[in-house]
């Protein structure tokens, strides 16, 4: 009988032991996969940063490009709408007169 009993107590110390080593490799797996989402994390946030980087390179040039065309486009307008005043102003002046004062 008391070598059943040091046979259990035996088994249980066995067991604990077996508890404790799998709960600490519970743990320090737990730890490795926190530590491997981590560096899988920071690499994509890395990632993104570069990319967000040259895009900006690019879509500042592409910015400046449509800037430049839109003031082109907007000088080109103008000079058509001075060239049409400095062309028909005495025209329209002398119909202006002429309609005010019904000649």
């Amino acid at each position: 009988m008391e070598d059943m009993l040091s046979k259990i107590v035996e088994m249980d110390e066995k067991a604990r032991k077996l508890t404790e080593e799998a709960d600490r490799e519970k743990a320090t797996s737990e730890q490795d996969i926190a530590k491997a989402r981590d560096a899988v994390y920071n690499k994509y946030i890395e990632n993104a940063r570069k990319r967000i980087e040259k895009n900006e390179v690019t879509e500042r040039m592409a910015a400046d490009d449509r800037l430049k065309k839109s003031k082109q486009k907007q000088k080109e307008a103008l000079d058509r709408l001075e060239k049409t005043f400095s062309d028909n102003c005495d025209k329209w002046v002398d119909e202006i007169v002429s309609q005010v004062t019904g000649s």
